[in-house]
C-alpha cells in the first residue's frame, strides 16, 4: 500500500469532474455546490480510511521490526553469555591444574613421629577402594616404595581401567612391586604394624567411617582371637585375614558386601585345619630322611685277601 498521507483532494469543481457532477445531480435534487461538497466528503472519508490502514500497517511493521531486533539482541546476549560461561569454566579448570601452595599454621609443630609412606600404587588402590596386600604398608613395603621412588621417572604414565573408564596415572601408581607378599606370608610383627598403617591411610583415601570402623574391628578380633595362643596361631589368623579381606572387596564390587568385623568361626576352623595339616606334613617331610636312615641296619663289609700263588 502506498502512503496516502501525501495525497491531495481533487478539484471536483473542475471540468474534469463535470460528467460525474451532472450524473449525481440528475438523480438527486442537490445543487452543483452540494454535489461538489458530497464528493469532497466522500473522498475525504476514503482518504482517512486508507490513511488509517496505512498507519496501522506502519505500526505493525515497526512493532515486528522492534520484536525482531529484541530477539536478535537476546540471541546475541545468549551467545555471549555461553561464550563467557565457557571461558569462565576453562579458567576454573586451568586454576585447578595450577600448582597451589597452601598456607600454614604459625604455631603448629611437626609431629613427633612421621609414619613411613606407602607406594603410590598402594595409595591408588585404596583411593579406588580395591584390595591391596598389607605388605605395602609394612616397614619393608615402605622401604621398597622409597627405593623405587628414587628410580622411577616422574613423567612416566600408565593406564588403568575402572568401571569401563580408562584413566591415566603415573607408572608408580599402577605398577605393583615384585617384592610384595600376601598377608599370611608376613611375620606377625610386620602384619600388626602394617594393619595399623593401613587403617591410618584409609581415612586419607576417602573411605567412609562405617567401612573403616568395620575393618578396625576385624583386625582387633583377629589380634585377640584365642587361636593365637595355639599352634600356628599367627599363621591361621593371617591366612584368615588374607582370604576374607580379598573376598570382602570382591563382594563390595558386586553389591553383596558383608560385615567383615564378624568372625566366621567355621571358616576359621577350616583354615586352622588346613594350616596345621600343612605344618604337620612339612614336619614329617623334614624328619623322614632321619627316620629312614635310623631304621636301616648297618652294612658289614668283609675283606678276604687273595691267596698267594703256589710256586712249583
Amino acid at each position: 500500500m502506498a502512503d496516502p498521507s501525501h495525497e491531495r483532494c481533487p478539484d471536483f469543481n473542475s471540468d474534469g469532474f463535470r460528467t460525474i457532477r451532472d450524473l449525481m445531480m440528475a438523480g438527486s435534487h442537490e445543487s452543483e455546490q452540494q454535489t461538489i461538497e458530497r464528493l469532497i466528503i466522500s473522498w475525504t472519508d476514503d482518504h482517512n480510511r486508507r490513511l488509517g490502514l496505512w498507519q496501522d500497517q506502519q505500526a505493525a511493521e515497526a512493532e515486528a521490526a522492534e520484536q525482531a531486533q529484541i530477539a536478535r539482541r537476546e540471541q546475541e546476549e545468549e551467545a555471549q553469555r555461553l561464550i563467557d560461561e565457557e571461558a569462565e569454566r576453562e579458567r576454573r579448570e586451568a586454576d585447578k591444574k595450577k600448582a597451589k601452595l597452601n598456607d600454614f599454621d604459625d604455631t603448629l609443630v611437626v609431629d613427633s613421629v612421621i609414619a613411613p609412606r606407602p607406594s603410590q600404587y598402594a595409595i591408588q588402590k585404596l583411593s579406588s577402594f580395591e584390595y591391596v596386600p598389607l605388605w605395602y604398608f609394612s616397614p619393608e613395603g615402605c622401604r621398597d616404595a622409597a627405593r623405587n621412588s628414587t628410580i622411577s621417572a616422574d613423567d612416566a604414565f600408565g593406564i588403568t581401567k575402572m568401571d569401563d573408564v580408562l584413566t591415566v596415572h603415573p607408572v608408580a601408581a599402577v605398577k605393583a612391586s615384585r617384592n610384595a607378599v600376601e598377608d599370611h606370608e608376613l611375620n606377625i610383627t610386620d602384619f600388626l604394624r602394617a594393619k595399623n598403617s593401613y587403617l591410618h591411610h584409609l581415612d586419607k583415601a576417602g573411605w567412609t567411617q562405617r567401612h573403616t570402623d568395620s575393618l578396625a574391628q576385624f583386625f582387633w578380633h583377629l589380634e585377640n582371637h584365642p587361636f593365637r595362643d595355639g599352634p600356628n596361631g599367627n599363621t591361621i589368623i593371617m591366612t584368615y585375614a588374607h582370604r576374607v579381606r580379598r573376598n570382602w572387596h570382591d563382594n563390595l564390587k558386586l553389591g553383596k558386601g558383608f560385615n567383615i568385623a564378624i568372625i566366621n568361626e567355621s571358616l576359621m576352623n577350616t583354615i586352622a585345619f588346613e594350616v596345621n595339616t600343612t605344618a604337620q606334613q612339612n614336619t614329617l617331610r623334614k624328619a623322614s630322611p632321619i627316620i629312614i636312615c635310623s631304621t636301616i641296619p648297618p652294612l658289614i663289609f668283609s675283606f678276604n685277601p687273595p691267596s698267594q700263588p703256589t710256586h712249583i
